[in-house]
């Protein structure tokens, strides 16, 4: 972490062959301060999430998806999905996501064949594969739906102690799937997070039970249902946040590439604002160590193309890397809005042909993944961002967004860093959808300037002439 007794140093003027060449572009001022570290940026920022029953063997069986996830260092990966979790049965799956729950009197429906679907030991063997620490899901709404609370009881904990007597060292243990609609009142559903939080810490002492719950609609006061569940739980260490951009469902927000160019930032900041307020609740309450995390975030942008779906996504992933969040799962690989899912698949989901813009966004944030979060400050509300330091004093990554549709001059203010014989460079996601690379070179002690591409997510590189990051 860095003194702010160290001199001023940085940053310098970018080679003219480094510039993008605009007229006239729009001035803008940034400024990173070095004597103001905020906090280690959270390892699990870049979360994925795994459908079971939308996870064919076919899919990973050449490695591409999880090549993807190492470059993007997906921290955690959530399984068995959302809304799925409130009908499977971990250990007598069906294939059947979302639509029937084998628990249901009468139900006769064929089950999938185990190729189609990813189970538990699959899932395990794929996280242990890519470096992911599993989060499972427990299904408490069958239980409850069919009077079989006991039954629900001892079900979860034969999953917690399969996964204990395996080794699969499952930590992240997440309780039901949005309580507020599947018929969980406030205090129902914080009771339910106690027994059976209680149940797996018997089991896995040093586990880490999740709830979730939302922002929005706040005419329905989601939020403050949230801070009263994590007021009322005893066990509850964190607490999820389900909100997707350009989904009314939630929080209010654009819809459209237009309606999001006004956003600055994205969702005009009450995504940040509760995030904040979130833990000021908690601090009040005499909870200071109950987590945020947005573990089932996305984006759904109308009339959008996938590029556009990528730079709001990068929108969202700058409030989330800026704010004090713990685990972040993105909705999602191959289900949901065609636009906005990483994986490009076949019609019938078995074939892997490609990957969407959105995933080259992941692998750019990656690199701020456990790094020293700085504030980054801007006279402009189309161009802002954050910035990642190591702690050697070595390497500095200034994140920025210009969602304008213009290019932006950019002069940037680096102080308080100390990094000798600076060497600079840019990642620059631009239309239609991929990454290019400039580079710099050798920069002087002083300011920088660059010019960003209209609609642009950028990663500015700044390396010493020893670090090799």
């Amino acid at each position: 972490m860095y003194s702010a007794t160290l001199r001023l140093l940085l940053i310098a003027h970018f080679l003219t062959a480094f510039q993008v060449l605009y007229a006239d572009p729009a001035q803008v001022e940034i400024q990173v301060d070095g004597s103001k570290p905020q906090w280690k940026i959270s390892p699990y920022l870049t979360g994925s999430h795994f459908v079971y029953a939308s996870e064919p063997d076919s899919l990973f069986r050449d490695g591409r998806v999880a090549q993807w996830m190492r470059q993007s260092k997906v921290g955690v990966i959530r399984w068995p999905g959302g809304t799925a979790v409130q009908n499977y049965h971990w250990d007598h799956l069906n294939g059947i996501a979302f639509k029937a729950d084998s628990w249901a009197p009468g139900y006769h429906l064929p089950s999938a064949p185990p190729a189609d679907f990813m189970s538990l030991d699959k899932y395990i063997a794929f996280c242990r594969q890519v470096g992911a620490a599993p989060m499972v899901g427990i299904n408490i709404k069958s239980g409850k739906d069919f009077n079989r609370t006991q039954d629900s009881l001892d079900e979860a904990r034969r999953l917690v102690t399969y996964c204990r007597d395996q080794g699969y060292n499952v930590k992240f243990w997440y309780i039901g799937n949005e309580g507020y609609a599947s018929g969980f009142g406030v205090s129902e559903y914080a009771a339910y997070i106690d027994r059976y939080g209680a149940m797996i810490k018997s089991i896995e002492p040093d586990a880490v039970i999740i709830g979730d719950w939302k922002f929005g609609p706040f005419a329905r006061h989601r939020f403050e249902q949230s801070v009263r569940i994590a007021q009322q739980s005893r066990l509850l260490d964190v607490m999820e946040f389900h909100e997707k951009w350009g989904d009314q469902w939630g929080m209010s927000s654009g819809q459209t590439m237009e309606d999001w160019r006004k956003e600055s930032p994205i969702y005009n900041g009450d995504l940040g604002k509760y995030t904040r307020l979130f833990h000021e609740a908690m601090a009040k309450a005499g909870k200071p160590g109950i987590k945020v995390s947005f573990n089932e975030w996305g984006v759904d942008v109308a009339g959008g193309t996938p590029f556009d779906a990528a730079l709001v996504a990068s929108d969202y992933l700058i409030e989330i890397f800026r704010n004090d969040v713990y685990q972040a799962c993105y909705w999602d690989l191959n289900i949901g809005p065609a636009a906005s899912r990483v994986l490009k698949v076949s019609r019938d989901n078995a074939t892997l042909l490609g990957f969407n813009p959105v995933a080259g966004v992941f692998e750019m944030v990656a690199n701020a993944l456990g790094e020293t979060l700085y504030q980054v400050s801007s006279n402009n509300g189309s161009v802002y961002g954050f910035a990642a330091a190591g702690p050697d004093g070595g390497n500095l990554d200034i994140y920025l967004l210009n969602k304008a549709e213009t290019p932006m001059a950019v002069n940037v203010r680096a102080i308080q860093f100390a990094i000798p014989q600076a060497r600079a460079s840019v990642q620059a996601f631009i239309q239609p959808g991929r990454v290019i690379n400039r580079n710099a070179g050798m920069i002087l002690p002083a300011n920088f300037s660059i010019t960003l591409d209209p609609s642009s997510f950028n990663r500015v590189v700044i390396r010493s002439g020893t670090s090799r990051g």
